[in-house]
């Protein structure tokens, strides 16, 4: 992956090259990387996960976010946006970059050919580090399969489960199912 641009950023003029643009750049300690965008059924599979997430916690004090949302882990020096996030609670905006939470308890990451090497290993390391994520799920394009990676606590491991097929998704984070049939809805085709 080349970055963005030549030189090293500071994250101000990071943060005004985002302001500037219409496109969106992850950082990472200086170095910028556009964001590719997806393709119709990235897009449609992330939407699904927004819209059934957001039906489902509209009684609780959750918010769901959609890819716009950007995270900053401030101990990286790395900005990044998942695909679909979950806050509950008070959204925490980083003292470094006000347009930037730091509190997720759920980040959903669409995978792509070009990106699910990255968001199974580094980019899931980087957001590892934000003590409030509880959860981190991985849904297929190409096959009805979803992997979740979760933890009860900061301190404690990390725990795999796999959904395939016609398998509800668990979502521990929220202790909230998914009918896996919703989420590939319309995407046959596509």
């Amino acid at each position: 992956m080349e970055p963005a641009v030549e030189e090293r950023l500071t994250l101000a003029e990071y943060n005004k090259l985002e302001e500037e643009s219409d496109t969106r750049y992850e950082y990472h300690q200086g170095e910028v990387f556009a964001m590719a965008g997806g393709d119709p059924k990235h897009s449609a599979i992330a939407n699904s996960m927004g819209r059934l997430l957001g039906n489902v916690l509209l009684s609780k004090n959750c918010t769901v976010f959609n890819s716009d949302l950007k995270y900053r882990i401030d101990s990286l020096d790395k900005s990044l946006y998942p695909d679909v996030s979950v806050v509950c609670g008070t959204p925490e905006r980083s003292k470094n970059d006000t347009n930037a939470l730091t509190n997720p308890v759920l980040l959903v990451e669409v995978l792509s050919k070009s990106t699910a090497s990255y968001d199974r290993g580094n980019k899931f390391h980087y957001y590892s580090q934000l003590s409030s994520l509880r959860e981190y799920v991985l849904v297929e394009q190409d096959a009805w399969k979803v992997e979740t990676r979760y933890r009860n606590a900061p301190d404690q491991p990390w725990k795999m489960d796999w959904f395939e097929g016609e398998a509800a998704v668990a979502l521990r984070s929220l202790n909230i199912t998914l009918p896996m049939a919703e989420l590939y809805r319309g995407t046959e085709a596509l």
